[in-house]
């Protein structure tokens, strides 16, 4: 009879596990599927392979399913993505992202920072907005994009220090990262990456989505720290700390 009751619980149990796991994997399909709903791509062009597409729309995927819960927003609106062969740069004006299939062929579209900038709106702040998608395209995409190309922000800093940009300077120019093709705002973009990647790496996620959903961008009130002091304390990470790497 022992025997008899111990299968019967074995059975129970591998039901059960097997009811929980099938559970989840519905959950998350269901899930996946509606993210894919909120990513539409078009294009007017000829060329464009199934595999180009799809590219696009697997990088737009990872923006919308980890990017929201960091910055503690719930997004649920479409997701507009246009292939195109002209026009310079990839970008997102007006809530809709235009990539060129050349950058997206060639690995380099900045994907995943374009649709931080639908995601999350701080256009009047290039300093925070270019930061935040400089960081998440170098935490979550496959393509090696434009300002880092996926080297380290801190080796690029520490590579560019006498070239160094005062982040109190950058924090209230957003002209400088308008200056296409210049040298200054490639480094204004690293800069910006860096600063964010190190608000994440030391006081963790929460805050910067505090910070994020703050609006005005009050890092005093968010870090208990100006921005004086938390860019000293950046330099010494950046510039003086020995590297981990």
């Amino acid at each position: 009879m022992n025997k008899i009751y111990q299968v019967v619980l074995f059975l129970a149990a591998v039901i059960a596990l097997f009811l929980i796991f099938g559970a989840k994997t519905a959950v998350t399909f269901k899930s996946d599927k509606a993210l894919e709903a909120q990513i539409v791509v078009s294009t007017e062009l000829k060329n464009i392979s199934q595999a180009d597409i799809d590219g696009v729309k697997k990088e737009a995927w990872k923006a919308l399913k980890f990017i929201p819960p960091i910055l503690g927003i719930d997004y649920k609106k479409a997701i507009e993505i246009k292939i195109v062969d002209k026009g310079g740069i990839c970008n997102a004006i007006g809530g809709i992202v235009s990539l060129l299939i050349s950058h997206i062929r060639n690995k380099s579209a900045p994907i995943i920072h374009e649709v931080t900038h639908v995601l999350a709106k701080h256009d009047y702040n290039s300093f925070f907005s270019e930061g935040l998608a400089v960081y998440f395209q170098e935490r979550f995409g496959d393509n090696q994009a434009f300002p880092n190309f996926s080297v380290p922000f801190d080796d690029l800093m520490a590579r560019n220090k006498d070239q160094f940009i005062p982040i109190t300077r950058l924090i209230n120019d957003n002209e400088i990262f308008g200056q296409v093709d210049t040298e200054k705002r490639k480094l204004a973009y690293l800069t910006a990456g860096s600063f964010i990647s190190f608000l994440v790496e030391k006081y963790g996620e929460q805050k910067l989505a505090n910070l994020n959903n703050s609006r005005i961008l009050n890092y005093k009130k968010v870090y208990g720290k100006g921005i004086n002091q938390l860019e000293a304390e950046w330099k010494i990470h950046v510039f003086e700390e020995p590297p981990s790497r």
